[in-house]
């Protein structure tokens, strides 16, 4: 599935790739991409090495992955687990934890959810409170043309070229993880939460910020 993944995005969407150096050699590690289509996963999972996607874990939208057995089946072959922003993310963020104590690679869309226009949305505190946790280090990741491939309100997606760029990986020291004496959770999460988005944004083309198609 790897294999034919990574054909098909460097065939059919020309895949290109920079700042792989900025990946770990292992985990603990959390990779925190903008979110803009269907097509990021594949696209993040492509552009990762086999030694790191091998213990990559994937936090995936209850309302696509997880309705049906056929859904639920590949869910469990890729190592995705459930994450519903409607009903409060605790399990979810559990289950991160989880995977980033057990030394594994997480990718977490800290928006949420796809972005209805290209640009990307503001970053939840639930990313914040992973972080925070000190599990491992942050990657920041933009992923440039999967909106103009296969946006929110298209069926199917179409060809266009696809772009993902790694920045620096981030310590939680560096997103402010420590606070101050006597904040609150909520808002430290919050606040780690705005500096992984402004490091996400940094990485956008600089013609624009977000993708939000032709």
């Amino acid at each position: 599935a790897y294999a034919v993944d990574r054909l098909l995005m460097r065939v059919l969407f020309r895949l290109e790739v920079t700042g792989r150096e900025h990946l770990p050699a292992h985990g603990p590690a959390i990779i925190a991409p903008n979110h803009a289509s269907y097509l990021d996963p594949l696209a993040v999972a492509a552009a990762l090495p086999w030694r790191l996607l091998r213990t990559t874990h994937w936090a995936g939208w209850t309302a696509i992955l997880f309705q049906g057995w056929h859904w639920r089946l590949l869910s469990r072959a890729t190592r995705v687990f459930p994450v519903d922003p409607d009903r409060g993310p605790a399990a979810a963020l559990a289950t991160g934890a989880a995977v980033l104590a057990r030394g594994d690679v997480l990718v977490w869309f800290p928006e949420g959810r796809r972005s209805r226009t290209g640009a990307v949305a503001p970053f939840l505190p639930g990313i914040g409170r992973l972080a925070g946790a000190g599990g491992g280090v942050v990657v920041p990741a933009y992923i440039d043309g999967t909106f103009s491939a296969w946006p929110w309100h298209a069926r199917w997606p179409r060809l266009a070229r696809v772009r993902i760029r790694f920045g620096p990986p981030l310590r939680p020291e560096d997103l402010g993880a420590g606070g101050t004496p006597g904040e609150d959770p909520g808002d430290r999460a919050a606040r780690i939460a705005r500096r992984l988005e402004a490091a996400v944004l940094a990485l956008a083309p600089h013609t624009r910020v977000g993708d939000a198609g032709p």
